[in-house]
């Protein structure tokens, strides 16, 4: 092949591929929002020869407010100094940029963030700088939230005591998910904190801390939050002393839950609390022996009239509390533990509880699959409301997957049951 026909072919193919450059970058300065969506992705595969001109684009003020936020988005896969640098130039005041509004600078500002936060470990140190600006410290602590690195440690500890409440919330929540020594005395402190926000987020990563139980008497700083002024931090508090585990607990969460003045949303938190204790191991562990009987007994205690003598429930709301505490029940599928809670079940079906916490009872004894629940289900076949008897139909076939139809007929024979049930089997 002539030497200048070879030549031919790679010029063309060069000018084609400048050709196609340049019409991406133009599309991308002047497009729609499509066009410069797509040709950003073709910008970005270009490497690092894209910084330069991202740069220069970013650092334009008369370029348009949709090519800037394009433009941070592209960069944000370069995460290099000089980078990082433009990126957070645009969280600063932007008052030479001519084409933007003020709610669009505070957009881009707030979008700058969250780039810088995408970059990870990288971009710490630029955010831990602007957390010294007082205007820009609450969009820093929010990136920084968002970088899950040990090295966010010091810039959080630094502002966990902030005077604005959503800083030390962003602080406070990002410091609970590591387990350092710095960490836990701010943790501990941020629980008598005036903002409730910062007091929830405070109680949830010390009830994932059981490795502080017993250094910090952790149950005892948490049992107080029980009865928080706001009723979030009162239902994180039972579910975090659940979490724990502590047989300590068990007295203060039993208290909340028959009192009269607890809400209805704390009562069914406390009742999920119960759960963890009774799901960790069987009847043998005294613990567990002990929060199984709260649950019975509030099983037993909800059915009243009234649950401490002081203010009744309404029907409503007793029935939220027994439906929790059937369901909780109809999960403890260990051993001895899941033996106990049929007979439980089986003995408030007895009392004949309303249909819903009948059809409730049905499935939780279902879920057991204890073969002594077959014939404590067998009268529901006759029971006057339709849902009841198809419920329990479901219930007998998993009980006894093969015999269930005939002991099921047998029984409606021998009692003399008029009921049309078998036609759903």
């Amino acid at each position: 092949m002539p030497l200048s026909r070879g030549l031919g072919r790679v010029e063309s193919s060069e000018l084609h591929n400048r050709s196609n450059r340049i019409d991406h970058w133009q599309r991308f300065k002047t497009g729609d929002f499509g066009q410069k969506w797509n040709s950003s992705k073709l910008i970005v595969r270009e490497g690092r020869d894209a910084i330069a001109p991202l740069l220069e684009l970013l650092n334009d003020p008369a370029v348009d407010c949709e090519t800037h936020w394009f433009t941070i988005r592209a960069l944000g896969h370069f995460p290099e100094p000089d980078v990082i640098a433009a990126i957070a130039r645009q969280i600063d005041d932007t008052a030479d940029y001519v084409n933007r509004t003020a709610e669009q600078s505070t957009e881009l500002s707030s979008f700058a963030i969250e780039t810088l936060a995408a970059m990870g470990a990288a971009a710490i140190d630029i955010l831990s700088q602007l957390l010294t600006y007082p205007e820009r410290r609450l969009l820093a602590a929010k990136a920084l939230n968002q970088v899950r690195s040990s090295g966010v440690i010091p810039a959080m500890v630094s502002v966990a005591d902030d005077e604005n409440a959503e800083v030390r919330y962003y602080a406070i929540d990002a410091l609970g998910s590591f387990h350092s020594d710095l960490v836990t005395p701010v943790l501990l402190s941020a629980l008598s904190d005036p903002s409730a926000a910062v007091r929830k987020s405070a109680v949830m990563s010390l009830g994932r801390r059981q490795d502080l139980q017993t250094p910090h008497q952790l149950s005892h700083r948490l049992q107080p939050l029980l009865w928080d002024v706001n009723l979030s931090v009162s239902c994180q508090t039972a579910l975090a002393l659940g979490r724990l585990g502590d047989g300590d607990n068990l007295d203060a969460l039993q208290q909340v839950l028959v009192s009269a003045h607890t809400p209805i949303a704390l009562r069914i938190d406390t009742v999920r609390a119960l759960e963890w204790y009774c799901d960790r191991s069987d009847l043998t562990n005294q613990t567990t022996q002990r929060a199984f009987a709260v649950l019975n007994s509030a099983l037993r205690g909800f059915s009243a009239t009234e649950t401490d003598g002081d203010k009744p429930l309404n029907p409503q709301e007793k029935s939220q509390i027994l439906l929790a505490i059937v369901r909780v029940l109809g999960e403890l599928r260990q051993g001895a533990i899941a033996q106990q809670a049929t007979q439980s079940l089986i003995g408030y079906l007895k009392k004949q509880p309303a249909t819903i916490i009948v059809q409730a009872i049905i499935m939780a004894l279902a879920s057991l699959g204890q073969s002594q629940a077959f014939d404590a289900l067998l009268p529901l076949l006759s029971h006057p409301t339709d849902a009841v008897p198809i419920h329990a139909i479901s219930a007998l076939k998993r009980l006894d997957p093969e015999h269930s139809f005939e002991r099921a007929s047998a029984y409606l024979e021998d009692h003399g049951s008029q009921a049309n049930v078998l036609q759903f089997w």
